[in-house]
């Protein structure tokens, strides 16, 4: 049966390293939190201001995966921070988690989350042993529906009414369910 790391692993692709985050990436995890169009989609409202992100900051420090764990998602060639992933409410039991990413306005439709994706599913499925993954999208989020098809994920259910509450405002969404062996 796989083990989990004692150290957050650090993966690498063509173009990017993942990485766990640092707290001299505060400046890059507040334009990632900070701009409320790029949250838009996300389950939690946009941070207000940097003292808010370096208060969220908090848990991207952390390493705990038996629960969550959050990467830094840094172009290789720059080493600027462009985004970031997750898995998080991992089920032991059940061998299952829930994914997440965002990644910086003028690096969205490069391809970056795919190969990012893909690094993690590789290490959820290989290293961890899980045995299903799953994402929560809003229905409206077509960027993320398109990256979660591309990686291989399947449309499973919903909308699951009122799942998500942000700033007030309740938010449905789809289901979307990946299966070891099935990635692409």
């Amino acid at each position: 049966m796989p083990s989990t790391p004692k150290k957050q692993p650090t993966f690498a692709t063509k173009r990017l390293r993942l990485r766990a985050f640092r707290a001299d990436d505060i400046e890059a995890m507040h334009a990632l939190y900070g701009d409320v169009d790029n949250l838009r989609y996300w389950s939690t409202p946009p941070s207000a201001n940097l003292g808010a992100t370096r208060r969220a900051m908090r848990w991207h420090l952390v390493y705990r995966p038996r629960q969550y764990v959050i990467w830094a998602v840094e172009e290789s060639k720059s080493r600027k921070v462009i985004g970031m992933i997750n898995y998080h409410h991992r089920n032991l039991r059940e061998k299952r988690v829930d994914v997440g990413w965002l990644t910086l306005p003028q690096y969205q439709g490069k391809g970056y989350m795919t190969e990012a994706g893909r690094a993690l599913l590789r290490h959820l499925f290989d290293d961890l042993g899980i045995h299903k993954v799953e994402a929560l999208i809003l229905p409206a989020n077509k960027p993320s529906v398109a990256l979660a098809k591309r990686l291989g994920f399947r449309k499973e259910g919903g909308p699951i009414r009122d799942r998500w509450s942000v700033g007030g405002k309740w938010h449905s969404v789809m289901l979307y369910g990946l299966i070891t062996g099935e990635e692409r």
